[in-house]
């Protein structure tokens, strides 16, 4: 079983990917972490290595190439991270693709729980953050983020607990 999970910062992927992978005793792959090391490799923070990657196409397709060969090699797997249902989509491969949707405000809200940093600037962070990707995915890869026609499942995780979610994730791979 190979699952890809998606969804904007605070959308609660993380927090969802673990808690399946453990229910279904599946190694889970997050982007993010593998995101956070390279910003650490490139002495700088996640919107420094953002900012690097709108002028340097290998930043991103380092971590890309990452989860892609993750997604085509590895079998009992969760994939968490923005682009790897996208890139298993245009690869052809046969994962199953969930995304998770949630408002900005919501986002930001639970960053800042998490975080506990200013909200006006979580906010203004996070707008940089997810301009800057969407530019990023439409120009190396031509993929519009906000289309979410490739998925199976898409969640509105604003009003579902995590374990509800898992519950109904459960539910759909079932089916």
């Amino acid at each position: 079983m190979k699952i890809t999970i998606g969804g904007l910062p605070g959308s609660g992927t993380s927090t969802v990917a673990r808690q399946l992978a453990r229910q279904l005793k599946l190694q889970h792959i997050d982007a993010g972490d593998i995101w956070d090391e390279m910003a650490a490799a490139h002495n700088t923070d996640v919107t420094g290595l953002n900012l690097l990657g709108e002028s340097d196409p290998s930043i991103d397709k380092e971590l890309d190439e990452k989860m892609l060969e993750y997604a085509r090699t590895k079998d009992n797997i969760i994939l968490e991270g923005r682009l790897v249902g996208w890139l298993s989509h245009k690869d052809s491969l046969d994962n199953f693709k969930i995304w998770f949707d949630c408002p900005l405000d919501v986002r930001v809200q639970r960053v800042k729980k998490r975080e506990g940093e200013n909200l006006a600037e979580i906010k203004a962070d996070t707008i940089k953050r997810e301009n800057s990707e969407a530019k990023r995915y439409k120009e190396y890869y031509d993929i519009d983020i906000k289309d979410l026609s490739i998925y199976d499942l898409v969640v509105d995780s604003s009003i579902k607990t995590p374990p509800e979610i898992v519950g109904f994730v459960l539910q759909k791979l079932d089916q």
